[in-house]
């Protein structure tokens, strides 16, 4: 703000990069009126606007505004014809904002005419108090009376010709930031020029889960899915480098050396991906401590360039908003990137125990003593019956009348055979994991190695270096 004052350690002014914004403290010894920053708009030509490069013009100007007090006639003369070559840092921003090219029509009051913040501001004073002109409604052509025959149809066309008025406040127009901007031309290219290929993979996490617990419980160490998600993707980006690569040209490939995975943090401002570099070298607690200083900075926006900018492999996670699975835009000018969904409850048939399958003899006795192909469709039909009639006797408990008529040792048999026959279900929880591929330079077999891996690492956790 113009004449505020500031003492060491003050930000005085923020600069912008196209994804992060980084402050400048006070300290730097710069003289005062001496210029920091030259804001313009695109398009603008600054060859026509001269900056004073000495920053003893503010002491010569306090001089020459006293002399002229003695011939105020003369100093109106002078400021009918402004000088367009001394404008101020000030006063070129001024015009710059509102758009200002033609500075003669400033009425300019500053020595040898120059024109100064005040002329500029009440310039722009007097344009807002004029009135806006009334806008001029062009009048309808008057056309002779039609005819009878034609009176009918022309009634249509003027109906048409009146469009129906759409309400001012049914939507907003919101400028969209410089990181916006960048986001939307990246993705746009990304997806218009990079031949996309998704491939899907459902990975059970109960033994991550469990490993997470335990550090938690015994070790106070708080890890997140996601973590272990970025430590098992390293890694198997280590076993499978055909996907660390990037696109280079029509007949190469970029093979990338280190593992650095980017990782997408939502900002106000929009989507940013902040990297952990080296990821497959360090334990998931060193990972995870990365992650949260990195996602509070960008949270900030305030990301240096070499701490989002480059990475070989990105992951998205939406798992946190109850999405089961997605595919994401590939990161340019990276080859894949991993989106991973909300974990969900499954259940399978559970493994059957050799102990517990059926011999012959067991089958043979339970269908009363006949083979499954001297079995006459009758006795079948009435085995069928006897079986669906213990099961529901198990189920009820035995307490009906037709387990009391069977024997004991007949009810035991079938009660064993219904055990085992009957299905046991395990219940696990699994996450969807969809990776997006540039088929340029990464095959779906590749792909299917890459999760292929993953999964092994997530299944296995204790095969992860903590």
């Amino acid at each position: 703000m113009l004449g505020e004052a500031v003492t060491a350690g003050d930000v005085l002014l923020e600069i912008e990069t196209d994804k992060a914004g980084m402050d400048h403290p006070d300290g730097s010894k710069v003289p005062v009126n001496e210029i920091i920053a030259l804001l313009a708009e695109e398009g603008d030509d600054l060859s026509k606007i001269e900056i004073p490069k000495s920053n003893a013009a503010p002491k010569s100007e306090e001089k020459q505004t006293q002399a002229p007090k003695q011939e105020p006639q003369h100093q109106q003369q002078t400021a009918s014809t402004p000088s367009s070559k001394l404008l101020s840092p000030a006063v070129a921003h001024l015009l710059l904002q509102h758009h200002i090219t033609d500075v003669t029509k400033i009425p300019s009051t500053g020595p040898k005419g120059r024109v100064l913040k005040g002329d500029v501001l009440a310039f722009l004073g007097k344009i807002k108090a004029r009135p806006a002109p009334e806008p001029t409604i062009p009048q309808p052509k008057t056309l002779p009376p039609p005819s009878k025959a034609a009176s009918a149809p022309s009634k249509a066309p003027s109906s048409a010709s009146t469009p129906a008025a759409t309400p001012e406040s049914s939507f907003t127009d919101s400028p969209a930031s410089n990181m916006r901007k960048v986001i939307a031309s990246r993705l746009s290219e990304s997806k218009t020029t990079i031949p996309h290929s998704y491939v899907t993979r459902d990975i059970v996490i109960d033994n991550m889960m469990k490993l997470r617990r335990v550090l938690a419980d015994e070790l106070g160490v708080k890890v997140s899915v996601n973590d272990f998600l970025i430590k098992a993707a390293s890694l198997a980006l280590r076993d499978v480098p055909e996907t660390n690569v990037q696109f280079a040209s029509s007949d190469s490939a970029k093979q990338i050396k280190d593992v650095d995975i980017s990782v997408a943090v939502a900002t106000p401002t929009g989507l940013i991906t902040p990297i952990i570099k080296g990821a497959d070298t360090r334990g998931v607690q060193s990972v995870s401590l990365i992650v949260k200083e990195l996602a509070e900075k960008a949270k900030k926006n305030k990301l240096k360039p070499e701490e989002y900018q480059g990475g070989s492999f990105s992951i998205s996670n939406l798992g946190m908003f109850g999405v089961n699975n997605f595919s994401a835009i590939i990161n340019l000018p990276q080859a894949s990137i991993l989106a991973v969904g909300g974990a969900r409850t499954v259940f399978k048939p559970a493994a059957v125990e050799e102990t517990d399958l059926l011999s012959d003899s067991e089958v043979f006795d339970f269908l009363g003593g006949q083979s499954k192909k001297s079995a006459s469709p009758s006795s079948l039909s009435t085995t069928k019956k006897t079986r669906d009639d213990l099961d529901l006797i198990d189920f009820l408990g035995g307490n009906t009348s037709l387990k009391k008529s069977t024997s004991t040792s007949e009810t035991a048999l079938g009660d064993e055979v219904l055990r085992r026959l009957r299905p046991s279900l395990e219940q696990s929880q699994v996450v969807s994991v969809t990776l997006s591929i540039d088929e340029r330079v990464v095959d779906s077999e590749v792909a299917g190695q890459f999760l292929g891996r993953l999964s092994h690492y997530v299944e296995n956790p204790e095969s992860m270096v903590l």
